[in-house]
């Protein structure tokens, strides 16, 4: 598992990718396409995330990008 784009996110990411990670191996590739075990640390990796893109000021870099498309 790699680091997140910062630092102070990095524990959640790893969190977050560890329940992923078990959830696609034993549930998932098994049929069990609707558990939902890591919503919320996906919920909180992703408010640190958008934190961290804020104070990084890459928040608009994101914004501007997703309106090209």
């Amino acid at each position: 598992m790699s680091s997140s784009v910062s630092e102070e996110c990095t524990p959640a990411k790893k969190k977050y990718d560890a329940c992923f990670n078990d959830w696609y191996a034993n549930k998932f590739l098994k049929g069990d396409l609707h558990n939902r075990d890591c919503d919320e640390l996906f919920a909180e990796y992703k408010s640190c995330l958008l934190k961290a893109l804020k104070t990084k000021k890459i928040d608009p870099l994101l914004e501007a990008a997703r309106k090209e498309d």
